[in-house]
């Protein structure tokens, strides 16, 4: 299956949930943060987005997350294990996000409530870093490469072999400040059906900044879709 294809299947399932619920794109924009017109490229397989815009859309939907993946329609039984051999994954595509590419692993469990994707921060990535905020825990394990990642106000390198466990209600996002790819394993929870409004996150001010009430730096932020 071709990354076009991952979206445009992820957008029919955004379509029906939101149908199936009797809502409109504008309450799942209030819902999101995202867009109208955003959320309606991705329906229509026109765009694609970051996992954690995905959490959103599946909380303010109450769904899980897994739903959105799902190429069956949601008919047969989930079933106890999945096993997916690595040949499989070698020819399954990335799909694209802000800063990234990702694919999902595994499949669907009976009473999931784990989602594990890998992640690809290709090199040269733009300085600033753009954040993001959602609900659940996430652990990272930094397969190869090495990340600048931030968490609130903080900042730290990790490096090939380094493991993150954080709530990713903080605002967080990592870059490439590497020579080669770094790709990464990400494990996150997910509570479908209680979505928090959008949380924008600024530095706090110091010093002159504070004093002359200038405005805070957009470059860091909590980027929504």
């Amino acid at each position: 299956m071709k990354a076009w294809e991952i979206s445009r299947r992820i957008g029919e399932q955004i379509r029906e949930a939101r149908r199936g619920k009797g809502l409109t794109l504008r309450v799942l924009t209030q819902a999101t943060g995202l867009s109208t017109p955003f959320l309606s490229r991705l329906e229509r397989g026109a765009a694609s987005t970051s996992i954690a815009s995905l959490i959103r859309i599946a909380e303010a939907l109450g769904i899980p997350l897994h739903d959105l993946f799902r190429d069956d329609g949601g008919a047969r039984r989930p079933p106890s294990y999945v096993h997916v051999k690595r040949q499989a994954r070698l020819t399954s595509p990335m799909v694209a996000a802000a800063g990234y590419t990702y694919e999902k692993l595994g499949d669907d469990l009976a009473d999931q409530r784990l989602e594990a994707f890998e992640l690809e921060f290709p090199v040269g990535a733009p300085q600033r870093i753009l954040l993001v905020a959602h609900d659940g825990e996430e652990v990272l394990f930094l397969l190869s490469g090495r990340l600048e990642f931030q968490i609130g106000a903080d900042r730290f390198v990790m490096d090939e072999g380094d493991c993150l466990h954080f709530d990713c209600r903080q605002p967080h996002m990592g870059r490439n400040i590497g020579t080669k790819p770094a790709r990464m394993l990400m494990v996150v929870t997910t509570a479908p059906g209680n979505a928090a409004p959008p949380r924008w996150w600024h530095p706090p001010l110091k010093g002159k900044e504070a004093r002359a009430g200038k405005p805070r730096s957009r470059n860091l932020h909590i980027r929504q879709k």
